[in-house]
């Protein structure tokens, strides 16, 4: 009885994923008539000057039929007394830095993380806090306040076909957590690297995948790094973006530059089988990280950057990714000029010009060369700091925008792509020198961008230009993409925001 509730569940759940992710099933292209139509919630850390003003952090939704603001879920984390809401292992009340945010659990819940208090909490639709689960038991953090923000980090926030949730673990060297690796010379050895982030082996090998039971809140299973020798061993590390298809989960490599395709079948034991047929813990026997049957299989590597597993190049790209109604895959990519290595930070060294802010995007109809790259949404100089972004249909601002272009409501009908930067100046070319590069203007929001053929890198609507993202090449910026919509921020009489994951909402909040 136990094996066929099971694989009813897994058949329901694939089925229900399958029509919703693929409504034309497959067969139109980037740009396309589409049927999504959703918000999105966006996690703001308000850390300034990104955001308009320090806070505890927040998530906001956007409505993109209106073009308004929806609800603002505010910090949890305010009544000690609540043992479900604040597990004694937490402070409570503290700053609340969400960062992966996943609605459309049970019950049409929200359920949202915190890097701050290494949680996550489940929420109502009105977005009141339910309870939370505390992962540093688990992951070995100190608890109290020494323990605010240290590594390992829960990032991003998914669910698998069977109706567990997934949550991205990320061990990385942080310039602002103070059990990041110390430098000989003295300091955190992040801040010897520009952005002050980086990997070791050892970090990376305890990077994982964790499986959560929506019923009970707990940890049931994990995905660890392939042994040596196994496709991804090489790639494994910090992970941030997740998302999943009735076969695969991918998962992006914060410094590997690249997307792991993982059979989320392979290495599922007894207890996490689905909603309704997870096995429970014995008390005395509760779940335990490292075991070798939780290895995770890599079927496939996405990898938008080439070259050796350390090349320099990889370290700080990939954080969120998104699929198109086609199955084809976004990414954002920090690309930088130069390779940014250890020491060179301050004056004559790198600094955010040496960036170019992409969007790689790997076409599943291509057969690949030397990278999985197939096309690229080049953003220009004044977009900087990409956390989050998200495949959606076109707003109604936007197609406001298009229709005064001389477009139809035809045009309007296809998918777009959001993208959420804590420094956002689109628009912005040759106007200085640097450093400190005049692009670099600290203020957060999201814009929206068409990807049909026109207006990827080299279409007709930006006259074939290179946008190589150098404010110090007047020439070289032309063909940047630039939106046809912007959400939040001053620019729009909003409170700017510090943006850490955009994330789809199955379900909106209630209005």
């Amino acid at each position: 009885m136990k094996k066929t509730m099971t694989i009813t569940v897994l058949t329901a759940a694939i089925a229900m994923l399958t029509s919703a992710a693929y409504a034309h099933d497959g067969t139109n292209e980037a740009g396309t008539p589409v049927c999504l139509e959703a918000n999105y919630m966006v996690s703001d850390a308000m850390n300034a000057p990104f955001a308009s003003a320090n806070g505890p952090g927040q998530v906001v939704e956007q409505n993109i039929i209106t073009g308004e603001r929806g609800i603002t879920v505010a910090n949890p984390f305010t009544d000690p007394t609540n043992t479900d809401v604040c597990p004694p292992e937490m402070e409570c009340p503290g700053p609340w830095k969400p960062t992966g945010n996943f609605s459309g659990g049970m019950n049409g819940h929200a359920f949202i993380t915190s890097a701050a208090q290494q949680a996550l909490t489940e929420f109502q639709r009105d977005g009141t806090p339910v309870r939370t689960v505390s992962y540093r038991p688990l992951l070995g953090n100190p608890t109290g306040p020494a323990g605010r923000g240290t590594v390992p980090r829960p990032l991003g926030t998914q669910i698998l076909p069977n109706g567990n949730l997934l949550q991205a673990i990320c061990d990385a060297n942080f310039f602002n957590a103070q059990n990041s690796d110390v430098a000989p010379e003295g300091g955190l050895e992040a801040n010897q690297y520009f952005p002050p982030v980086n990997n070791t082996a050892a970090r990376a090998a305890n990077s994982r995948i964790l499986v959560i039971d929506q019923e009970t809140m707990q940890v049931i299973d994990e995905y660890s790094q392939p042994k040596r020798g196994k496709p991804g061993h090489d790639l494994w590390g910090c992970f941030a973006g997740i998302m999943t298809d009735s076969d695969y989960m991918y998962v992006s490599t914060f410094h590997g530059g690249a997307i792991l395709k993982i059979d989320w079948r392979a290495g599922v034991d007894k207890h996490s089988r689905g909603v309704g047929s997870n096995k429970p813990f014995e008390e005395d026997e509760p779940f335990e990280l490292g075991k070798k049957k939780n290895r995770a299989k890599v079927a496939g590597i996405i990898d938008f950057v080439g070259g050796p597993a350390n090349n320099p190049h990889r370290r700080d790209t990939l954080r969120a990714i998104s699929f198109d109604e086609s199955g084809n895959v976004y990414a954002t990519n920090r690309r930088r000029s130069r390779e940014c290595l250890r020491g060179e930070v301050g004056p004559g060294g790198c600094n955010p010009g040496v960036f170019r802010q992409r969007i790689s995007i790997d076409i599943i109809d291509i057969d690949d060369g030397e990278t999985d790259e197939d096309a690229t949404l080049a953003l220009d100089p004044g977009i900087n700091v990409i956390a989050g972004i998200r495949i959606n249909r076109m707003s109604a601002p936007g197609c406001d925008f298009v229709i005064a272009e001389g477009g139809t409501q035809d045009d309007c009908d296809v998918e777009t792509l959001y993208v959420a930067a804590s420094a956002m100046n689109p628009g912005c070319v040759n106007t200085g020198t640097v450093p400190p590069n005049p692009c670099f203007t600290q203020g957060g929001y999201v814009a929206e961008y068409r990807i049909d053929a026109a207006h990827l890198d080299g279409g007709s609507a930006w006259g074939g230009g290179t946008c190589i993202g150098d404010p110090n090449d007047a020439v070289g910026n032309t063909g940047c993409a630039l939106p046809i919509a912007t959400f939040g921020g001053e620019a729009n009489g909003d409170s700017n925001i510090d943006p850490r994951m955009l994330m789809p909402i199955q379900r909106a909040f209630l209005q």
